[in-house]
Parts: structure tokens; sequence; C-alpha cells
């Protein structure tokens, strides 16, 4: 009785240093004087790829530095992380070589560029090396290799100009999804879809009372979910549709779905270890969305275009289809696009500034919380003794892994701060900036983008998400149907 009586005070004791310590965090100049410290007086002199016990120590001050943040984002740190403009500040991460110090897949530390032009530089760059081993995140597809379907390149999202056969595959994908242009001359309109269960009454119900950070956990158990399964639903049958001409039904959209959350549970530390039966069940998904967009004939064009260009039509099918759900559909997708879109329209006067300019709207929030491209993973060219931005100087060896992080580069007050460079400034949500299209969303400009006759890429932008422009539209589509159906306002004009 009496040691339970101790765990007890210990725990009560415990729970109250931890909220004392939250409480401070939460003070500006303390919080920002907490990370100054740690990647001063913490971080080591050089990386290492693997954990040690510096590292480790690291990694866990680093966490417990997101929990203010935590009622912000959600119960997931690297939420918490990836969009923490303040922690990138009080660093001056955005300064000189624009580098932050953070923890890898592995438990050791790498660098990320996370300023405009650090990650501008990497992006553009035709012969950046991109890491042939990582899918996205810590998968390995040395070790979780079987969970991807014959003809599946792992790396398919770190698609880039480096190699040929990258290259290639965008330019196949431009040349048979007319969706991706920015001005399709044939569009299907979008629609609501017949799933049972679905109404617009259900549709509008789930998203009013979804929220971004908790719902996930709360009401599904699953802290990686960032959208309703209704919004799900529509987004993804009219996400399907316009891609690739087929119509998927309710079992399909949900094996959409699920094919998402596996790819979550294997971004969570020990993800690589996975079970037979679970990769199994990944190539089972894998092989039952492919079966249904083969019914279609955009199939049949797709495969055709393959053939001739001397491609297995098949192999790059499931290439395509694997990366446009992970990447284009999901998160950080278009559904997750347009939850972040509808959330931002219960702010004071969004409506009206919406209905003003819908494009510069969707442009201010994918800038502010991301959506259509995260990071990269890619290896250091040289060997680099860097200063960074707190004065902390830390060698990065030739071959390193490296990542990008464009979840926090719009926070960049070089670009986004007007003409004071005012960090304050940059994290504002004002629509309409001058500069909109210097979004980096996309691993490049937007407006870079838009100097290229397709979107295979140019030396304007040579290395960009394809999807830039399909999910803009079908983020602005989604949104206009949210209005018109759930809020009773029509949009100010049509796509």
């Amino acid at each position: 009785m009496a040691c339970g009586g101790c765990i007890c005070k210990c725990c009560g004791r415990f729970c109250i240093m931890l909220a004392l310590f939250i409480g401070l965090l939460c003070i500006p100049a303390i919080e920002t004087m907490y990370w100054q410290a740690l990647e001063k007086y913490v971080a080591p002199d050089e990386l290492t790829d693997t954990a040690t016990p510096g590292s480790v120590t690291f990694i866990v001050l680093l966490m417990l530095g997101q929990l203010p943040q935590v009622p912000e984002y959600g119960p997931t740190f690297a939420e918490a992380f990836a969009r923490n403009g303040r922690m990138a500040n009080a660093v001056n991460a955005f300064e000189g070589p624009g580098l932050l110090l953070s923890m890898n897949a592995a438990g050791g530390y790498m660098l990320y560029r996370t300023s405009h032009e650090a990650c501008k530089r990497m992006y553009y760059d035709r012969e950046t090396d991109r890491v042939e081993d990582n899918f996205i995140g810590g998968i390995d597809i040395n070790k979780a290799g079987k969970f991807f379907a014959p003809g599946v390149m792992p790396t398919l999202l770190q698609i880039g100009t480096s190699d040929p056969r990258w290259w290639a595959r965008r330019d196949l994908w431009s040349a048979t999804i007319p969706a991706l242009g920015r001005h399709p001359v044939e569009l299907p309109d979008f629609e609501f879809p017949s799933v049972q269960g679905l109404t617009e009454a259900t549709f509008c119900g789930s998203i009013s009372g979804f929220d971004e950070a908790w719902s996930g956990l709360l009401e599904y158990g699953d802290p990686s979910k960032l959208v309703p399964d209704e919004l799900g639903y529509v987004v993804g049958f009219n996400f399907f549709r316009q891609a690739f001409g087929v119509e998927l039904n309710k079992d399909e959209l949900d094996l959409v779905s699920e094919l998402q959350s596996k790819i979550g549970e294997m971004l969570l530390p020990g993800g690589n270890s996975i079970s037979d039966s679970f990769a199994a069940r990944g190539i089972e998904i894998q092989r039952a969305i492919e079966a249904a967009v083969l019914k279609g004939e955009w199939s049949t064009r797709f495969l055709a275009e393959a053939e001739k260009r001397g491609m297995d039509g098949r192999a790059r099918l499931r290439e395509l289809l694997f990366s446009f759900i992970v990447a284009g559909y999901g998160a950080p997708g278009t559904a997750f696009y347009a939850m972040h879109v509808i959330t931002y329209f219960k702010g004071k006067n969004r409506l009206a500034l919406y209905a003003k300019d819908p494009e510069a709207f969707i442009l201010e929030v994918v800038r502010l919380q991301g959506a259509g491209g995260a990071n990269s993973f890619y290896h250091a060219k040289n060997t680099t003794k860097w200063t960074l931005g707190s004065g902390k100087v830390i060698t990065e060896k030739a071959g390193s892994v490296a990542m990008t992080n464009l979840l926090v580069t719009g926070y960049d007050p070089a670009v986004w701060g007007g003409p004071a460079k005012d960090p304050a400034y940059a994290a504002e949500f004002i629509p309409g900036r001058d500069n909109r299209e210097r979004v980096m969303s996309w691993m490049s400009e937007l407006g870079d983008i838009r100097k290229c006759p397709n979107m295979t890429g140019c030396d304007a932008a040579p290395r960009f998400c394809p999807g830039a422009e399909l999910t803009q539209r079908l983020t602005r589509q989604t949104a206009d149907f949210y209005l018109k159906k759930c809020l009773g306002r029509a949009a100010k004009d049509e796509m």
C-alpha cells in the first residue's frame, strides 16, 4: 500500500513537472531559448546515420519541445515538427544555408533543407542523387520490399531527372493523363458518388464535426487519419474518374483508403518489420485496384502508349496507381488539401476571401498547411562543414542522407515576410500575395511549373509533382461543392 502511494506521489510530481515544462515552453522567449540551446549544446558536431546515446537524448528533447503544439496539430509529433515555423525561426533555420538539424528514421541525425532557396537548389538540380532504396519516410525497400506489387518501383515518389527511367515515366504520365494539365480540353464533371450510406447530409455532417488534429484518434482510433471517410469517398471517386476514367464503388474506395493506412503504419517506428500477412494484404489491395482501373477504356490507351515506348505497360500502370494513391489522393494529396481548405472557411471573412479569388485562397492554404509534396530524400553531394543559422558548426559527409521539408518552407520570411522579412507576417493567412506562385509545395515554384509545356518538366522546373494542377482543380471543385451543398453558398464562378 505504501509502495502504491509512493508511486502515485512520483507520478503526480512528474505530471506537475511536465505541466510546468510545457507551460514554460508556451512563453515565446523561453521556447526560443529552448530550441537554441538544444541545437547548440546537445546536438553533435558530426552527423551519425544510426542511433547513439547522444542522438537518443537529442530526439527525446526534440519531441518534448513539440508538446505545446500537440493541441493544434494532434498527437502526432511528426505533424507538430513538420509545420513548426516558430522552431525554425528560433534557430534561424531560414538563414545562411537554410538548414535545420533533426532526426533520421534510424534514430541518428540528418540535416533538413528548410529555407525556400535551400529546397529550390535541391529540386532544380537535375543531377541530385535521390535515395534509391528509400520509398518515403523511413520505409526501406530492402526490408519492406515485399509489400509492393511486382513492377512498382518503390522509389517512384522520388521521380526526378537524374535517371532516364524516371524522366521517361513522367513523360508517359503526361502523355496519357489529360487531367494533369492546367487547362484540359476534356474533363469529366465533378459528381457526388453513389456510395451506400453516403448522402449529402452525411457528407456535410462529417466535415462540420471533424477536427483535423484530433478526430482521427478520437473518432476512428487512428491518429494518422486526417480526413473523414465521407470526404475521402467524394474526393477519391472524382480523383479516379478524372485521372483514370473509372468510377470506383464503395468497396474499391475502401481499399484505396486501406492502402493509405498501411503506408501510414509503415512510417511508424519499426514499420519496416512487416509480417508476411501484412505484405500479402498490401499486394492483394494493389491487385484489386489495378483490376478496377483495367475495366476502363483509359487503361487500354495507357497500355498501348507504354508498349509503343518500349515499356512494360502493366508494371508502369501499377507504379502509376500506387504513386497517385499515396501522394495524389490521400495525404499529402487532394483529400488532405481539400480538408485544409474547408477548415480555413471557418475563420472571419474567409468565405468572402474565397469568393473574391479562389485560387489565391487555396494557394495560401497550401503554403501554410502543405499538400502536394512534403519531403524528398537524397544524398549530399559533398562533404561540407556547415555553419547553421544558430551558429552551430556541423559536418555533413558526402553520401549522407538529407531531406527537404516543404511543410515548413512556406514560413520562410525571406520570401513570405514582406519587405521587412518579418516571420510574423510570413505566418499570417493573406490570400492574394503578389508572389503567390512562388509556393514550393509541389517541389518547384508553381510559377515555374506553369512555364513548362506539359507536366513532364522543363528547364524552368525540371522536377516537380506532376499532379500540381490536378490537385488544385479537384480541391477547388470539392470546396465549391461543400459551399453549395453544406453552407448554401455558390462559389463565385465555375472552373
